[in-house]
């Protein structure tokens, strides 16, 4: 099969397969750098941080763990049962915006908020709920789910004109801020890396022919099958 023709477009035609996904983003970036440059990152923070409520903790700190790496890994495992290639996309978009994530992690270093607010104003914190001390930005919590999400959307062709992966992707983000691990602008470096990283590995992955191969969109159950067939 010659894919030459059939796949050779741009990254930003192949942005244009995820309106609602990537509008939803931009208005969410939008709102966030205008309240970042009316408000301090600290005045962000110390805002959701007067938001605390007993059920509201046990929600987040529940809902959070979607964006945990083991999350994303248990989720590519089960398609190996129905297509090694998006088994192979969701393992690929978490190594790939993670690998970018933790390299510009080192280099900025920035505290988190335990280590930020330790000598200035007291803040709420959840009994026995563990708070991350350093390399806050980005959120790599952030990145890992909306890079799941954005692939998921790849994958589920019929979702990609709805927002319900998008808002849970936000609401993860969100949980970052709630449970006093991140800053804002650790959402919003995070939700861009997760989602425009992990869409321009597919589309590399788009243009190669070996990505359209009959044997990438197999599946475990398939190799499991044909290793019974009897020898003629």
């Amino acid at each position: 099969m010659n894919t030459s023709a059939s796949y050779e477009y741009s990254y930003l035609t192949f942005l244009k397969q995820f309106p609602v996904f990537i509008l939803l983003l931009v208005c969410f970036q939008l709102i966030g750098i205008t309240c970042s440059l009316i408000y301090s990152q600290a005045e962000l923070f110390l805002w959701v941080n007067r938001l605390h409520d007993p059920m509201a903790d046990q929600i987040f700190m529940l809902i959070t763990h979607l964006g945990d790496w083991p999350v994303t890994v248990a989720i590519a495992f089960i398609f190996l049962f129905i297509n090694w290639r998006h088994s192979f996309l969701l393992v690929s978009t978490m190594l790939y915006t993670g690998f970018f994530t933790q390299v510009i992690k080192m280099i900025v270093k920035h505290p988190r908020p335990a280590v930020f607010f330790e000598h200035g104003e007291a803040i709420y914190t959840i009994k026995d709920y563990v708070l991350q001390n350093s390399l806050s930005f980005p959120s790599g919590h952030t990145t890992c789910i909306f890079s799941l999400t954005i692939t998921l959307s790849y994958i589920f062709v019929s979702q990609r004109r709805q927002p319900w992966f998008f808002l849970i992707a936000l609401l993860v983000a969100l949980s970052r801020v709630y449970l006093s691990q991140h800053f804002f602008k650790d959402l919003l470096a995070g939700s861009l890396i997760g989602t425009f990283f992990a869409l321009h590995l597919i589309w590399l992955f788009e243009r190669s022919e070996w990505f359209h191969k009959k044997n990438t969109n197999s599946n475990l159950l398939e190799f499991l099958k044909k290793g019974k067939k009897p020898v003629s």
